[in-house]
């Protein structure tokens, strides 16, 4: 039985509902879930839109002083695209 992150808390419709309400409701991750949420939408949206998408996570979540942070982020994570 496969026990990874990837299948209990995101392939598992509960299993990713539970562990994004526990995200969403303990301080210091709440910023991870609604990140997790933004680039799910971000997935969903028109080619077209992306670019401006990804504008506003990066403001949001990548940017220091961003409205929500996530400084828990790699250095990788962070860098600006190439």
């Amino acid at each position: 039985e496969d026990t990874s992150f990837r299948w209990q808390c995101v392939e598992q419709p509960i299993g990713k509902l539970l562990f994004q309400r526990f995200l969403e409701g303990t301080p210091g991750l709440a910023a991870a879930g609604a990140l997790w949420a933004e680039l799910e939408a971000y997935e969903r949206c028109e080619e077209a839109e992306q670019g401006e998408v990804a504008a506003a996570l990066r403001k949001r979540f990548f940017t220091p002083g961003g409205a929500e942070h996530c400084g828990f982020l790699s250095a990788a994570a962070m860098a600006a695209p190439a």
